[in-house]
């Protein structure tokens, strides 16, 4: 390991930045980072465990299995993120870069006493009409973003959630409404510029250190810091988008999961499909909402959903047209201000799944047992459980080869997200793991597919990046980060 002193007068020869002395190696890591020596910019901020507003800058979404840190860091400019990396890593002090801070899996509870590189300076984003092109930073959000492509007359593929980070969700992927349109989020992507773990900034495109872009899509979070990237966009389809929301009741699962296995095959790609499955006591106990939304005309949609409709009888429904900028604002009976999903500090822990075919009543099964659990353990009826399905069309039509990302085959992905005390922590995993070992089993896929930014923590590397594309990415590792320096986001090793 370098001293402190020689470290630094190496960073001021390599960044061509001033270095005047070094601390000494003994000064608390709060009083390195910010001094002079280091040469960060005078409006970087820094927070540590004493300073009142502590808890709020480095919470996150969910408090389970968090990372510690001894102090934040807000660097200002992208030369100061590159020096923070720079030195993190040579003196091996672990971090973390946060946009959304909207992450969940557990691999983040084994970072202790570390940094937290706050990104929220890199907040912008731009629009070029004219040559159908968004370029963002490291913290933008699905919620930055509507306005902007509304106004300019484009879209994208997005989260369903305005709150989550956009870069995070690419790099893993990114599943939305509009995969049948465009395919993944992060098909959309040109190009990246990723600080590595040498503190270098690089570019990574189909043209510029394209193995490396190879990797970061699926699999990002593992090479680097993306501080800034740039997507593809295109016109809307659509600008007003028609959204249909209705409750039904636990008795109600068998015609809803046959009416989304209807779609398994032959799913209109404008079509999308969200079941929410959450304890409503009003409504007797586990209920379901369902939301569908589809840019066009209302009485299409009602079309494509009267083979449901004409089975059941929603306990509460909305019907509107609304502008796509508004979609994400109106779902779910405009749940989203209130949604647990926006609400920082929570006590949440989240399992992810897939269904390649419906086996019915494995599912019926299923929310039986749900029904059963929340009836015997009322502290978890807080917990929600998602089905996310969207025409996969558009998505396979993109080479396998192309991307790091390994599961286009996915009919609809699963997500629990449960909310409990502490004390229940033990009897909510036994049933997680349970319950998603039984659906798996019933998938339709011989071994375990799990999108990586839905994985718990407790997968293997096979399950959340695919063994045929683990080679690759290792190899890839290997050269761009041989000392494992990002670890810490469902670690490729």
């Amino acid at each position: 390991m370098h001293s402190l002193t020689s470290w630094l007068l190496a960073l001021g020869g390599a960044l061509h930045l001033p270095v005047v002395s070094a601390l000494p190696p003994s000064a608390n890591l709060s009083s390195v980072l910010s001094s002079p020596q280091l040469g960060l910019s005078s409006a970087t901020e820094f927070f540590n465990p004493s300073y009142s507003d502590w808890t709020n800058e480095t919470q996150r979404w969910t408090t389970h299995e968090a990372p510690k840190y001894v102090v934040a860091v807000r660097p200002s400019t992208e030369v100061d993120v590159q020096k923070l990396v720079a030195f993190a890593a040579n003196h091996s002090i672990p971090f973390l870069a946060t946009g959304g801070a909207h992450g969940f899996t557990t691999s983040y509870g084994a970072l202790h006493n570390g940094i937290m590189l706050d990104l929220s300076s890199f907040r912008t984003v731009s629009v070029d009409a004219d040559a159908n092109t968004m370029s963002i930073g490291a913290a933008v959000r699905f919620g930055d973003v509507f306005e902007p492509l509304y106004n300019a007359g484009k879209e994208i593929t997005t989260g369903t959630s305005s709150c989550v980070g956009m870069l995070g969700a690419t790099l893993g992927g990114g599943v939305g409404r509009y995969n049948g349109l465009h395919g993944m989020i992060l098909d959309a992507l040109i190009s990246v510029r990723l600080i590595t773990a040498t503190g270098e900034v690089v570019t990574a495109s189909t043209t510029e250190n394209s193995d490396l872009f190879w990797g970061v899509r699926g699999a990002g979070f593992n090479y680097g810091i993306v501080i800034e990237a740039t997507y593809r966009v295109t016109d809307l389809t659509s600008q007003l988008v028609t959204n249909a929301d209705f409750n039904f009741p636990l008795n109600a699962s068998t015609a809803i999961i046959s009416f989304l296995k209807s779609l398994e095959t032959e799913m209109p790609e404008k079509l999308s499909l969200i079941a929410l499955v959450t304890y409503v006591a009003e409504y007797g106990g586990l209920t379901f909402t369902l939301n569908a939304a589809y840019p066009g005309p209302k009485h299409e949609l009602i079309q494509l959903l009267n083979p449901l409709l004409h089975k059941i009888t929603p306990l509460r429904q909305n019907i509107t047209v609304i502008p796509w900028k508004d979609l994400t604002y109106t779902a779910f009976f405009a749940a989203e201000p209130s949604m647990a999903a926006c609400v920082k500090g929570l006590y949440r822990n989240v399992y992810g799944g897939s269904v390649k075919s419906y086996d019915i009543s494995s599912f019926d099964t299923f929310f039986h047992n749900m029904q059963g659990f929340y009836t015997t353990y009322p502290d978890a009826q807080s917990s929600v459980f998602f089905i996310e399905q969207f025409s996969k069309n558009k998505t396979m039509s993109i080479p396998d080869n192309s991307t790091a990302y390994p599961y286009r085959d996915v009919t609809a992905h699963l997500l629990w997200n449960f909310g409990y005390p502490t004390g229940l922590e033990d009897t909510v995993n036994e049933f997680a793991i349970n319950a998603r070992a039984s659906l798996q089993n019933s998938s339709g896929f011989s071994s375990q597919q799990i999108y990586v930014n839905y994985g718990h923590g407790d997968e293997s590397s096979e399950v959340l990046y695919g063994a045929r594309k683990l080679p690759q990415l290792r190899s890839l590792k290997k050269l761009w980060d041989p000392e494992n320096v990002f670890r810490f986001n469902n670690p490729l090793v």
